[in-house]
């Protein structure tokens, strides 16, 4: 058995638990990096579950593994706390996406990878 996808295994606190950083500054960034603007330091911050959908699209011809899905929204999402993630909208009818709408993000299974059937966890957002 071939198990794949080291990157995913790297990311594991962001997906898990939206761990990001702030700079002194006050600036935050998700992922955390390992270098920042102007030599900044970062400690890490949980980002806050709730945000708002900044701007999306609906995707109707997805990839082969998520093609169960189709349609599905897509969406930048604006925390509470002023971050940026992009996000996968659920349990929402396509036609009621729109701009502004108030979503909480939520732990779910994102997909099954490769041969192994590797299930994959990390963040969507749903309807607050």
């Amino acid at each position: 058995m071939k198990i794949r996808s080291p990157r995913y295994h790297r990311e594991v606190a962001q997906r898990y638990r939206l761990e990001a950083a702030q700079t002194e500054s006050g600036k935050i960034f998700f992922p955390p990096r390992v270098a920042y603007p102007g030599g900044e330091t970062a400690k890490p911050v949980v980002l806050k579950d709730t945000g708002k959908v900044l701007t999306f699209t609906v995707i109707h011809t997805p990839p082969a593994e998520y093609s169960d899905l189709s349609p599905y929204g897509l969406g930048i999402i604006e925390t509470d706390c002023g971050a940026r993630l992009l996000a996968q909208i659920v349990d929402c009818d396509v036609e009621k996406i729109e701009i502004g709408m108030r979503v909480k993000f939520e732990f779910r299974r994102m997909r099954t990878e490769g041969d192994e059937g590797l299930l994959c966890y990390g963040y969507k957002v749903v309807p607050e």
